[in-house]
């Protein structure tokens, strides 16, 4: 009589579950022929035991032997399949549960077998002929999927340029035809801008074309930042990039290009032992209905880049045909700039900080927002600031609007509340009247000013005194953004902060990167080595959460816990 074995992992592991465990000559005589064939046999005289086996992931095959008719049989087949999973099952019957039998092979059953007319050489024939039919499904859906994989990849080559992986011309022509035609169905505008990097031909001259190459990839990650997830990015020749805006009218699609175009200048690009200023020249175009190709939208967008060059490159300029429909509109960036003067046009949002460990609020980030528009995030908004020498002002407008938050009654005022400042903000300011802008209205808060160490320019020994001077009036600083340049360490050492705020790309995908976590492990080393707490910034994931927990972070932010409002 064949009774449970020890399981020869080389062998094809068959699982028999008997119902009643009452077995027949006529079963041990085919169960020898299987072992004897070479299949290494298990089995459980009840069914409880055998969805223990299969829980444990015990069988390559199951033979289930029905005893009842009707929907007890059916049920218990349904248990044994749901934990079976992809795992062949071949029913055995005595011949009164035919009807069962038959429902089986329609809900999963691989076959089933009359014990009646069963014979070794039937039997070890339908147990290969299972195990063939569940490898060959195997089989296919892995070469399935290396093909669809395969496709896709191919699909991706064809469509991407290789080097800054955005859409190549091939790419652009099949997004430009499904815009076109959205555009036309629902009646939407939608608009063109073609971006051509200045004096590019100088960088591939004097540096070479691997440092160009460094640029043009710098350049498609600021773009991608910059538009929406719905806009579409294509590399043109060597140095152009033409955007296409879905959804965008005319004067909307300036201010995207002005977007575009402070990204790009926004900080130079460190290299080892060369510092580049890069700045481009953009050419917007509102495309008609009736227009007939790429290379027309080119042409026409050419014309525009050919005007910005002309008028002393790094500008923005719209085409000849639109310039008549878009004169009211040329005032836009006026008015904002205006806008931007009188100060009344800012908003605060807030964002918590947690103790990691214990998910308390122990402190708000306070956060700047301006006018509502193409300009109202923090890093568009600054960088318009800057183009039109407004920094200062706009900053100090900025964190009086934060500081007047800090106030409202929904915020614990316990807790710390941070408000951010550019370095050059806190030279320029006296740090006795940048004191005034703090609320003074009976109630003791503990405030931290945060710096960020992407705004550091040089040695950044300048702002040592400014920041020895907030401190001595009770105000905590943070360096924010850490691990983005390469002076974090001098900037740590000599500015020596309060608390240092981990840049996001250090915390974001941690729990599935290993050489991430471990350049946290060591900057947080160093933090601890330097007597200032941590706050790592852009935690997403709850895996990130515990990671960070685990490594010793202390406090945390990000949009695991919802966005900024």
């Amino acid at each position: 009589m064949v009774g449970n074995t020890t399981i020869d992992p080389t062998k094809t592991r068959i699982l028999l579950i008997e119902e009643n465990g009452k077995g027949s000559e006529v079963l041990e005589t085919v169960l020898n022929a299987a072992i004897a064939a070479g299949f290494a046999m298990e089995r459980t005289k009840t069914l409880a035991d055998g969805l223990k086996v299969l829980n444990e992931g015990g069988a390559d095959l199951v033979v289930m032997d029905i005893v009842s008719a009707g929907s007890a049989s059916i049920a218990a087949f349904n248990q044994v399949k749901e934990l079976a999973g992809k795992v062949p099952l071949v029913v055995l019957s005595s011949g009164n549960e035919d009807q069962a039998s038959a429902a089986m092979m329609k809900i999963g059953a691989q076959d089933y077998l009359r014990k009646s007319s069963l014979d070794p050489k039937t039997f070890v024939q339908s147990l290969r002929h299972a195990v063939d039919m569940m490898r060959v499904e195997a089989a296919l859906k892995d070469a399935t999927l290396r093909l669809e994989a395969a496709t896709s990849r191919l699909e991706t080559l064809a469509n991407v340029d290789a080097l800054t992986e955005v859409l190549n011309r091939i790419g652009l022509e099949r997004a430009l035809q499904s815009e076109f035609s959205r555009a036309q169905r629902q009646g939407w505008n939608l608009v063109a801008a073609l971006l051509d990097c200045d004096d590019f031909d100088r960088i591939n001259a004097s540096l070479g074309h691997a440092v160009g190459d460094v640029v043009l990839r710098e350049i498609s990650g600021r773009l991608r930042d910059t538009l929406r997830p719905t806009d579409h990015i294509a590399r043109i020749g060597s140095d152009e990039f033409l955007m296409l805006l879905p959804d965008t009218r005319l004067a909307e699609g300036m201010l995207v290009a002005e977007k575009v175009r402070l990204a790009v200048a926004d900080s130079p690009l460190r290299l080892a032992t060369e510092t580049i200023r890069v700045t481009a020249s953009l050419g917007v175009l509102a495309l008609p209905y009736d227009f007939c190709s790429i290379e027309e939208v080119l042409s026409l967008c050419r014309l525009a880049v050919r005007e910005s060059k002309m008028l002393g490159k790094n500008r923005v300029s719209i085409s000849e045909k639109d310039k008549k429909e878009h004169e009211p509109n040329r005032e836009a960036l006026t008015d904002l700039t205006d806008l931007l003067r009188k100060g009344d046009c800012f908003r605060a949002v807030s964002m918590p900080i947690f103790k990691l460990d214990e998910e308390k609020v122990v402190g708000y980030e306070i956060l700047s927002r301006g006018p509502a528009g193409a300009f109202e995030m923090p890093d568009d908004l600054f960088r318009i600031s800057v183009e039109n020498n407004l920094l200062t002002i706009v900053d100090l407008r900025c964190l009086k609007t934060c500081l007047a938050a800090c106030v409202l009654p929904k915020f614990d005022q316990k807790a710390r509340f941070h408000v951010n400042l550019f370095p050059s903000t806190i030279i320029d300011t006296p740090i006795d009247r940048l004191m005034t802008l703090f609320p003074d209205d009976g109630v003791t808060r503990e405030y931290c000013v945060e710096i960020s160490e992407q705004q550091f320019i040089g040695d950044p020994a300048y702002l040592r005194d400014h920041v020895l001077a907030l401190k001595e009036r009770g105000i905590l600083v943070s360096i924010d953004d850490v691990g983005f340049g390469r002076s974090s360490l001098e900037s740590l050492i000599i500015l020596e902060p309060d608390i240092v705020k981990i840049d996001r790309k250090y915390v974001t995908g941690i729990a599935s990167e290993p050489s991430k976590a471990r350049l946290l492990k060591r900057l947080v080393k160093v933090v601890n080595s330097l007597g200032a707490d941590v706050i790592a910034e852009g935690i997403e994931e709850r895996e990130e959460l515990e990671m960070l927990v685990d490594i010793g972070v202390p406090y945390g932010q990000g949009w695991y816990w919802g966005k900024p409002a």
